[in-house]
């Protein structure tokens, strides 16, 4: 709402600057607030987040941008005004800043149920090639003398759920219990499953190889998620 608040990587927030601007204080006193909260109670560092602005000169200055909470926590401590006219202003100023926390979060929440819904529908699909896939596999490992190929369904689930470490209680979770980003990491796991089965069964190799492959390739995936969460 009239850009007061935005959304970025999933979170709803607004800036120190702009309540500065909206409030009519001084962006520098404004920065000095939330420094000595996040001194004083270092519970507060979650809700007010360093950053920069550029203003339209082209120069750039510290900034925070701040979670609803921390808005609430900000205004809290800003002291009343004398009058009632300039009580109205804040009153009024607080509450399209309200508007606007709770438009976002909506979106936010639209935005999300979208991509879930998303992430079950690719998931069904990844989850029923997998499991044509290891269906065929068992057949093969059969055919090469294999008197427990039917395990290879609970194999090749544990060794996902283990490398992605959606395990617990050292079972696999179940997918209701899963989140966006957990659903699609799963999708991703899944498909290559299905890619490292189906090549080497092309390929004619032992079935117990194929399985060791497969547990490699999902190793080497999870590093992969491992490496960009440290980034």
């Amino acid at each position: 709402m009239d850009d007061l608040v935005e959304i970025k990587r999933g979170v709803v927030f607004t800036t120190s600057n702009i309540i500065a601007e909206e409030f009519g204080l001084n962006h520098i006193h404004v920065n000095e607030k939330i420094d000595k909260l996040t001194i004083e109670y270092s519970i507060l560092k979650k809700q007010f987040i360093p950053s920069t602005f550029t203003n339209k000169r082209g120069q750039t200055y510290p900034c925070y941008h701040l979670t609803r909470d921390g808005f609430m926590t900000l205004v809290m401590q800003m002291g009343g005004a004398k009058s009632k006219k300039a009580r109205d202003l804040v009153m009024e100023q607080q509450q399209r800043f309200i508007i606007g926390f709770n438009q976002m979060e909506k979106v936010l929440l639209r935005q999300s149920n979208d991509e879930f819904k998303l992430a079950r529908s690719q998931g069904k699909i990844a989850r029923k090639e997998e499991t044509d896939t290891i269906k065929t596999f068992v057949e093969y490992a059969k055919e090469q003398g294999s008197s427990k190929s039917e395990w290879y369904y609970k194999h090749f689930t544990n060794a996902t759920y283990k490398a992605l470490a959606l395990l617990e209680h050292n079972k696999p979770k179940t997918r209701d219990t899963l989140d966006l980003l957990e659903l699609n990491q799963l999708y991703i796991a899944e498909n290559i499953i299905s890619k490292v089965i189906q090549q080497g069964m092309d390929e004619e190799l032992h079935y117990k190889a194929i399985y060791e492959l497969c547990k490699q390739a999902l190793i080497s995936f999870a590093d992969t998620l491992m490496m960009k969460r440290l980034k």
